[in-house]
């Protein structure tokens, strides 16, 4: 299976690019997981909030592929256990060649960005940083794998 993680923003600092490979690192090649970053795109008085973000939705869904499972980070979304995020990654991986998950940008998504996902997934209810999101994402993704592969790293 091929995670694709597609987030809106600016280049990472090393410090976010260090937490994040490291975990990538750690998943196995039938699990593998690529972060690739989408632009932000510019806002001005000129410019709405709404255009900036159907500039922004348009490049992730270019950069999504056709037959993927699409799920979009989002603070009022659907919050998942770490067991539950285990549970969807093993029907992932059994049904599921290609799953998109989106960060989006500053403002966030559009409510037709949303109704095109297939999931609406609640990292927490407080609003992070996009940079930090992507090493948490990526952190919960490495640990529902050890989860479905009986390792000890996760503890309940």
């Amino acid at each position: 299976m091929q995670i694709y993680v597609l987030a809106v923003g600016d280049k990472p600092p090393s410090w976010i690019e260090a937490g994040v490979n490291q975990y990538i690192e750690r998943m196995p090649r039938e699990c593998n997981v690529q972060i690739n970053t989408i632009a932000t795109a510019k806002r001005s008085k000129s410019q709405a909030i709404k255009q900036a973000q159907a500039q922004e939705q348009e490049l992730l869904l270019k950069h999504t592929p056709n037959d993927s499972l699409r799920i979009a980070l989002d603070e009022h979304g659907k919050s998942w256990t770490t067991i539950v995020l285990a549970e969807k990654l093993e029907n992932w991986l059994q049904n599921f060649p290609v799953v998109t998950l989106y960060i989006g940008g500053p403002d966030g998504f559009t409510q037709d960005f949303l109704d095109q996902a297939d999931f609406v997934w609640s990292l927490s209810t407080l609003t992070m940083p996009h940079m930090l999101v992507r090493v948490l994402l990526v952190e919960q993704l490495y640990r529902a794998w050890t989860i479905i592969q009986g390792h000890p790293y996760h503890r309940e």
